[in-house]
């Protein structure tokens, strides 16, 4: 994927005619639309001079999210801005739709009634709806923003679907309207350590509204931008756009907008490959990612590496992680830390850059928990410390009776030969110790006794040794028994739970190339 970066600016400099000659957004009359010079193109200039979005507007700190903002204004994509209140969002906002020239209707979605965005329903002769529609309506919005959107009524905010999805209310088209924004502060399920504020007013957004936003952007605090933004917006920077900023805007919105065919054209089996391979190391860590989601991925790395080129920046893997960033739904619903997400696009774009015939290429494809252990000790040529990880994050990922069952059966393997680093074979050893070398006592009733009576027996008839015997009996007391007398609980059969962890013996054995009655 980094060799896709010289084709993406060999074809930016074809679309440099595009470019310029791109219809541009409606301008405010004052201002027309001014063309992408030559020394501006982001296939002349992109790698030399970072250009900025925001700063021109009189909005300053915000450098880490122009990309995601560009991207958002160059697709036309629903966008939503995440953060403590007094951040800008809706001057940010106010001002780009002022830059761009465009109708804006703001709506303060905690006050947002359905009169207010359609206006009242009148049936003419023939029975059709029509609408009376107020100055304030929808219907002639070419940017609906929906400020505090989480503070709205349910029954409102389901009347928002259509409106951010398709552009429709109540199944008509809203024929001129093209960007879709909303603000809102963090809601208390996602607060995190940062958090200065409880917005317990704020409601978490329904998920399916939520995953209705392509670009989902927390601004960063305002304490953590550098000393000079601070005491600019301290002293009242910004307080007017400056001279030309429209112009820059449309002009880099034009310029991104002319890329993302090029990027597309030259890039996509690269970036499907890598959509593919972070949603899965998303969902090892958590993250539900659907189709619609996958495909949103898609197209906002695309966009994301466009708006980087036309802002200057590199457009390769630090796009991908920024669109990473600004692509999950669920960071405005729950705690998600930069860390998984940075780790997840990290390990997906370390596989998709190996090359086809790198081992470690085959490991991380490997998407089963226990077969990825194992190839983890068997496939020859992989680096020490990409078998120890490979190892350990397969054994995390198994359910907790699994993973201390095939980590019993690994451990001799490791101790034997030394494949992995120390570090690796310690975490393995520290996973049984407790159950090898303390045992386990069964606490309950009368019914609990019993039943671990009844799999100690169970595991006396089978072909286990003694020492296999007596740890799957403390793995099974440990993680099957219900605790305290629980009426009416089924305690599962022995027989079931045995025959399970012997077939986790027997593939660790067969994958190993050990003697099934090993030991």
């Amino acid at each position: 994927m980094g060799t896709t970066l010289a084709r993406t600016r060999a074809t930016a400099r074809h679309a440099r005619t595009a470019a310029s000659a791109a219809p541009a957004a409606k301008a405010a009359p004052p201002q027309p639309p001014v063309p992408v010079q030559a020394h501006t193109t982001p296939a002349s200039h992109a790698s030399t001079t970072r250009r900025s979005l925001l700063r021109p507007l009189g909005i300053v700190g915000y450098d880490a999210i122009e990309p995601a903002i560009l991207a958002a204004l160059a697709t036309e994509e629903p966008l939503l801005l995440v953060s403590e209140h007094g951040a800008a969002k809706t001057l940010l906002l106010l001002r780009l739709a002022e830059a761009l020239g465009l109708e804006l209707r703001h709506y303060n979605a905690s006050l947002l009634q359905f009169d207010d965005l359609a206006g009242f329903p009148i049936p003419d002769e023939q029975g059709i709806i029509r609408y009376a529609a107020p100055p304030g309506a929808i219907w002639d919005a070419e940017v609906a923003f929906f400020d505090e959107i989480g503070r709205c009524r349910p029954d409102v905010a389901n009347k928002l679907f259509p409106i951010i999805h398709e552009r429709r209310i109540q199944g008509v088209s809203i024929a001129k309207l093209r960007h879709r924004w909303a603000a809102t502060n963090p809601p208390v399920d996602a607060h995190d350590a940062t958090s200065r504020f409880a917005y317990d007013a704020v409601e978490t957004l329904d998920p399916a509204l939520a995953d209705r936003f392509s670009w989902i952007v927390t601004l960063p605090h305002f304490g953590d931008f550098g000393d000079a933004d601070r005491r600019a917006i301290i002293s009242g920077v910004g307080e007017q756009p400056a001279d030309g900023a429209h112009a820059t805007v449309r002009e880099l919105v034009s310029a991104a907008r002319a890329l993302i065919p090029g990027v597309r054209a030259s890039a996509s089996a690269e970036i499907a490959t890598y959509v593919d391979v972070l949603v899965s190391k998303l969902g090892a860590a958590g993250i539900a990612i659907g189709g619609r989601r996958a495909a949103t991925l898609f197209r906002n790395v695309v966009a994301m590496r466009a708006a980087h080129l036309a802002l200057g920046m590199p457009g390769d893997a630090q796009a991908c992680l920024a669109a990473v960033l600004a692509s999950v739904p669920d960071t405005v619903r729950r705690v998600i830390s930069r860390a998984m997400l940075q780790a997840a696009h990290e390990g997906a774009w370390q596989q998709v850059s190996l090359a086809d015939d790198d081992p470690l290429r085959t490991l991380l494809g490997v998407r089963e928990p226990l077969q990825r252990v194992l190839l983890s000790l068997t496939l020859p040529g992989l680096p020490m410390l990409a078998r120890g990880d490979a190892l350990c994050t397969g054994l995390a990922a198994l359910p907790p009776m699994d993973a201390l069952t095939v980590a019993w059966f690994v451990l001799p393997h490791l101790l034997a030969q030394p494949m992995v680093s120390l570090a690796a074979t310690e975490t393995v050893a520290g996973m049984v110790s407790n159950i090898a070398f303390m045992g386990v006592s069964v606490n309950g009733y009368h019914p609990q006794r019993t039943w671990a009576l009844a799999v100690r027996s169970a595991l006396s008839k089978t072909t286990l040794g003694d020492r296999d015997a007596e740890f799957l009996h403390g793995v099974i007391a440990t993680h099957a028994t219900p605790r305290g007398q629980l009426t009416g609980t089924a305690l599962l059969p022995p027989h079931d739970l045995i025959t399970h962890l012997i077939s986790l013996r027997d593939v660790c054995s067969a994958g190993l190339g050990q003697c099934r009655d090993a030991r």
